[in-house]
């Protein structure tokens, strides 16, 4: 096997297979006219085979430039978006640090596990940040995602005509994703610190345990896929027909269990509101459990409603003004 097999075959290793017949010979002619070039001009042909693949440099360097795959995590297309979005959300990570915190006060729980909590949550909610939005940026480096918006050179006929025409703000992202992150930790803490305790000194979680065979996991699951979402909607920075799609089936995929749970009553723990009212004589646990289930039920509903209709209006409210403007 000669020095150019092993080249090409060390280039070809990480290619895909549909592309190693057409790669390989375009690459080998390549080499094959570059050597005889050098021994044209003297050189014999060993040296000008090894000078040739030396110019070439790493197979695996050049393979990834043939088959378009880049070399870097974040490239500079997505990197000051990453970092812009990345410094925005970290303040997430002291807030819910300090919202377990509080609650391990309120639970009875001594100063120093109380600034251990507190600290190693704000460490770890911080790096599921840096890798969570790392690995959408990553991901979306690799897919081509708006590398068509950027490959002709810019010039002002590309600036938008409404800096707030269908775009996705930092702000908007950074309150939805603190929001979302918020949510999953409060479900999260209320299984293990309440202000109340069973006779065998457990605390009483405020959400029925058994949903954590199931329904719980779920729930977080969809929405710590609206969170990656929220990123992937200020990546994309304009508001589209397929992000409002998507963003309707996340939102559906949450409020229509959590809207059957909270009508059938399986949703909220018994336990928790007759501990809470179990000294109160005008109110009993059952009827306050129903008035609590009611009352987030209306809550899901309208923020789902109020969702699913922004991300519409503002997705075909372009298309809208564009159609007006042709007609004129």
């Amino acid at each position: 096997m000669t020095l150019t097999d092993r080249y090409i075959a060390a280039a070809l290793r990480s290619i895909p297979a549909d592309k190693h017949q057409d790669i390989g010979r375009e690459l080998r002619g390549s080499i094959a006219d570059a050597v005889d070039a050098r021994i044209a001009a003297g050189e014999s042909p060993v040296d000008a085979e090894a000078a040739v693949l030396t110019d070439l440099g790493d197979p695996d360097r050049l393979a990834a430039g043939l088959a378009g795959r880049p070399m870097y995590l974040i490239g500079p297309e997505f990197f000051l978006d990453w970092w812009r979005l990345l410094k925005a959300l970290l303040w997430i990570a002291p807030l819910v640090g300090a919202i377990l915190l509080v609650v391990d006060l309120i639970g009875g729980s001594t100063g120093v596990e109380v600034l251990v909590t507190g600290l190693s949550s704000t460490v770890e909610v911080a790096l599921q940040i840096v890798f969570w939005v790392t690995v959408v940026f990553a991901v979306l480096e690799r897919n081509g995602t708006r590398r068509k918006d950027f490959a002709a050179e810019w010039t002002v006929d590309r600036l938008p005509q409404s800096v707030t025409n269908g775009r996705v703000s930092l702000g908007d992202t950074v309150f939805s994703v603190g929001m979302l992150v918020f949510l999953i930790v409060v479900f999260i803490a209320q299984r293990t610190s309440s202000s109340f305790e069973d006779s065998e000194g457990a605390p009483i979680p405020f959400i029925a345990p058994d949903l954590w065979n199931f329904w719980m996991p779920v729930l977080l699951a969809v929405l710590a896929l609206e969170a990656v979402f929220e990123i992937v909607k200020y990546t994309v920075r304009r508001r589209t027909i397929l992000l409002a799609g998507v963003d309707t089936v996340l939102n559906l995929l949450l409020a229509i269990p959590l809207v059957w749970l909270l009508s059938s009553d399986r949703f909220l723990n018994p336990a928790f509101f007759d501990a809470v009212f179990s000294g109160v004589t005008f109110a009993g646990g059952p009827e306050q459990m129903a008035r609590f289930s009611q009352g987030i039920l209306v809550v899901v509903v309208v923020v789902a409603a109020w969702s699913i209709g922004e991300a519409w209006f503002k997705a075909l409210r372009p298309l809208s003004r564009s159609s007006a403007a042709v007609s004129l």
